[in-house]
């Protein structure tokens, strides 16, 4: 750790330089379970008190994530997300110190310079793809990103599609994926053509009922399975409540001990309980395919007739509203359309200033889906 903190102040490296020295010395992983170091974990390391002699509790707790990675009967509990509670309820502490307060006050002013000096060099080109952020590599699983290669003549641009695993130091992995690059304006046309087919013909949705019933059905399968843990639990905790009493009873517990064990065992049921109620609304939500079928028409409607003329900034917006990700697997494309919405869509705000090159008036839409399950669209060949 005094290593990582003086390569900041005293060499002025990145993260990522930072980084690529621990792994090219060799130096064990914070928990030794990786065999490399990522990216993250230095970016975690410099900012973090505890290194300092400040550590802190109570900072952060559980909640309900917006959107979720895997699929709710695999998960021991839905509050798989974090969120930071308010600063007076943190709980402060001395640590042993590893490194001097100047020290660690040095090294924030000089990732605040980094951080400044990164900003200055970064120009996007990634504002010419229409997929950006929604391809994943079916090879390893990992998110694609906008690239552009210059022509042996200098004078045209090929813009792609790249793995995040060709730069393994990135991603933390120890070896780079092998996935193809993607030629982006392919990509584009493929899946806008489908997309568009789905605007223009909502009767096509109920054909992708099977596909998204078969994950419902094991949705609600783990639910169910939940369902009975929480159960279990519940019983388990009103049995230890019930040898409580039995305690105090036979005058083995003072009543200053019973009130302080019932009271966390209150805490737990009322836990176990709201969590309870959350699987039973989950379980009861269903969805009325007539309405998503007029729910897209009015979508479509929304748009205008001109859907062949809309501008690309608009195109990307649709897009992104539709679609929660596409997945390239070698020449195959998997759509994952963003369905069911079964609410109606809604005019946003219109923008003081129009976009650049907007043809005519552009609405942008807002749903209120985009936090519903997704379903996979039909796999289209590239070419």
């Amino acid at each position: 750790m005094r290593a990582i903190y003086r390569a900041v102040v005293e060499e002025h490296l990145s993260c990522r330089q930072i980084t690529k020295r621990l792994n090219a010395s060799n130096t064990s992983t914070p928990t030794g379970k990786n065999d490399v170091w990522q990216l993250a974990t230095v970016r975690n390391i410099l900012p973090h008190r505890v290194y300092a002699g400040q550590a802190r509790y109570n900072y952060r707790r559980p909640v309900m994530p917006q959107y979720r990675k895997r699929a709710e009967h695999q998960l021991r509990s839905l509050k798989t997300g974090r969120s930071y509670r308010a600063e007076s309820e943190w709980v402060w502490s001395e640590a042993p110190a590893i490194i001097t307060v100047a020290l660690f006050e040095k090294a924030q002013l000089q990732l605040r310079r980094n951080a400044a000096t990164a900003r200055k060099l970064y120009q996007p080109t990634s504002g010419r793809y229409l997929l950006r952020t929604l391809v994943k590599c079916g090879e390893c699983g990992l998110g694609m990103v906008g690239i552009r290669h210059l022509s042996t003549c200098k004078q045209y641009d090929y813009l792609y599609y790249k793995c995040s695993g060709h730069a393994p130091l990135t991603v933390g992995r120890p070896t780079k994926c092998r996935a193809p690059l993607v030629r982006a304006e392919r990509l584009d046309a493929v899946v806008w053509q489908a997309l568009e087919q789905l605007l223009r013909n909502p009767r096509v949705i109920p054909h992708l009922h099977q596909t998204w019933a078969t994950a419902k059905q094991q949705t609600l399968s783990g639910l169910e399975a939940q369902q009975a843990q929480l159960l279990q639990r519940r019983q388990r905790l009103e049995r230890q409540d019930q040898r409580l009493l039995d305690a105090y009873q036979a005058e083995i517990l003072t009543l200053p001990e019973l009130q302080t064990r019932r009271q966390k065992l209150a805490a737990t049921l009322q836990h176990i309980e709201q969590e309870s109620r959350q699987l039973a609304h989950t379980r009861h939500q269903s969805v009325q395919w007539q309405q998503v079928i007029d729910n897209a028409t009015t979508f479509r409607q929304l748009l205008g007739t001109n859907l062949e003329q809309l501008s690309f900034e608009e195109r990307q917006a649709i897009a992104r509203c539709l679609i929660g990700k596409i997945v390239v697997t070698g020449e195959e494309v998997e759509v994952h359309f963003v369905l069911p919405f079964d609410s109606t869509p809604r005019v946003a705000p219109r923008l003081s200033q129009a976009p650049e090159g907007t043809p005519g008036h552009f609405y942008r839409l807002r749903l209120a889906h985009l936090h519903m399950p997704l379903v996979t669209g039909p796999r289209t060949a590239t070419t």
